[in-house]
């Protein structure tokens, strides 16, 4: 969410997808982590178009829309990676 508020001027875009969880709960989530991207509840089309199979799933796609890199799970120690990451596909 950091990197969203940090990026999102210079055109990052984050969206998140919810998966198996009722939509009170997801709000409620979204609520109390102060998620400030757009969020979904997916469903079969989506995540076999995208081939999401665990989550959390971070896919990053160039300015031109083409899938350019997955990773799965986040924590502390791949922020970095993933700033960098981040910063390079912006530069394109």
């Amino acid at each position: 969410m950091k990197l969203y508020s940090q990026y999102k001027e210079k055109g990052l875009e984050i969206i998140g997808l919810a998966l198996g969880a009722p939509p009170d709960m997801v709000s409620l989530f979204l609520e109390e982590k102060e998620v400030n991207y757009p969020n979904f509840l997916a469903e079969g089309d989506v995540l076999s178009t995208y081939s999401v199979k665990a989550v959390p799933l971070n896919v990053f796609f160039g300015k031109d829309g083409s899938e350019r890199k997955r990773e799965l799970g986040y924590n502390e120690e791949k922020k970095n990676e993933i700033e960098e990451e981040i910063e390079r596909l912006l530069k394109e």
